[in-house]
């Protein structure tokens, strides 16, 4: 598209309020739902717009099944096609289609940040690095309340987003990495939240994948944008507590892996391969996850039957 035609359609898209959801103890006596849709790298070209409005009208029905409805969204990374090259006019075009296309959605959302979601950390950015939507700033502004990891309660279980895009000093480019801040806060609030609660952490890039083994070999090496490369140096944090479900993104992928008694999922995408139809037979898609009052949980993944464009 050029320049006139991002600028008349930015101008056609109301920016949506950020959707947010305030910590909730509902009774831990029953179960409850909710779902987590991520890599939605919602762009105006090969209809990606079309289809994250698609997503959400099929999200609407799936949350609104009698006796099973769903209570909130978790979103789960890479809501946006790409800031880390794009301009400021475009990110910002990118932001505000995501946010119309939310706009028709019934129940709260909480937001995980992603690597594309992150404005100018490429060599190829054009963006001055002292502009206000420089880095996480955007992200954090519209969706995290000034924060880019956050955790709340609800129904007797404990919910934490990570921010697992670090930045590698020598390129300047991402990393997969949980800081040491970050990494400090964690180990506080899962302190608060003692040992029996269940917990359910959602970090964008994964903290373990097999995918690229099965795909290329088992002696594949991954660079540092992969997977979260400090993972074995926090690792027992998570051990110590009843962490049950790890979900993840980032891999456009279906991926299921149980270490001990923790589950991780890569839970698909939105996009599929980029809104250019499925990944490796892996259909455009979202996940629902129940919860139960004696710490188990199901996980399955619901399509919305897009159609590719050109």
């Amino acid at each position: 598209m050029n320049r006139r035609s991002l600028l008349e359609l930015a101008a056609g898209a109301a920016i949506g309020l950020p959707h947010s959801a305030k910590s909730e103890n509902v009774s831990p006596a029953r179960p409850f739902r909710f779902l987590y849709a991520t890599d939605i790298h919602v762009q105006p070209e090969r209809g990606g717009f079309d289809g994250w409005k698609q997503c959400v009208t099929k999200m609407n029905v799936v949350s609104s099944v009698p006796e099973a409805e769903a209570d909130f969204l978790i979103t789960g990374g890479d809501l946006i096609l790409d800031g880390l090259e794009a301009s400021i006019e475009r990110s910002r075009l990118e932001w505000s289609l995501f946010d119309e296309g939310l706009k028709e959605f019934r129940l709260p959302c909480y937001h995980t940040i992603g690597n594309h979601d992150v404005v100018g950390w490429s060599p190829k950015s054009v963006v001055a690095s002292d502009h206000h939507d420089y880095g996480k700033r955007a992200f954090a502004d519209r969706y995290g309340e000034g924060k880019t990891y956050r955790s709340f309660d609800y129904g007797g279980w404990h919910f934490v987003l990570l921010d697992s895009i670090g930045r590698n000093v020598s390129t300047g480019e991402y990393e997969g990495r949980i800081d040491d801040e970050q990494l400090s806060w964690l180990e506080g609030d899962l302190a608060r939240t003692g040992k029996e609660t269940p917990i359910i952490l959602v970090s964008h890039i994964p903290f373990y994948s097999v995918w690229h083994q099965v795909l290329k070999g088992p002696g594949f090496h991954l660079d540092g944008k992969a997977l979260v490369a400090n993972v074995f140096e926090f690792r027992k944090i998570l051990e110590a507590h009843n962490v049950k479900l790890v979900l993840s993104g980032h891999g456009h992928v279906l991926e299921k892996i149980e270490i001990g008694r923790i589950h991780y999922i890569q839970g698909g995408a939105v996009c599929g391969m980029w809104w250019k139809g499925p990944v490796y037979g892996n259909p455009e898609g979202f996940g629902i996850v129940e919860c139960r009052p004696d710490g188990s949980f199901s996980w399955q993944y619901e399509s919305f039957d897009w159609k590719i464009r050109a």
